[in-house]
């Protein structure tokens, strides 16, 4: 049963993963960061996926989960 609910879960989220890719890989200009970021970006996105508003755009939350985790990790008091 709880690998069908984060299979339908995951699916939407993972059909993003290029355009997360794409935005990480323009905010911090390396493949490999880009590539930890936007596989992070879904993990933080199954976790918050409970308190997700329905109807929700998924693909500018999952954007806007990217770019705050990328803020985040850049800002002095994250060091």
């Amino acid at each position: 049963m709880q690998a069908t609910v984060r299979s339908r879960i995951e699916t939407p989220f993972a059909s993003h993963y290029q355009s997360l890719f794409r935005f990480a890989k323009r905010l911090c200009g390396s493949p490999e960061r880009a590539t930890k970021l936007a596989k992070r970006t879904l993990r933080l996105a199954l976790e918050r996926s409970r308190s997700l508003p329905i109807p929700v755009n998924v693909r500018a939350w999952l954007l806007s989960i990217l770019l705050h985790d990328f803020l985040e990790a850049r800002s002095p008091s994250a060091r």
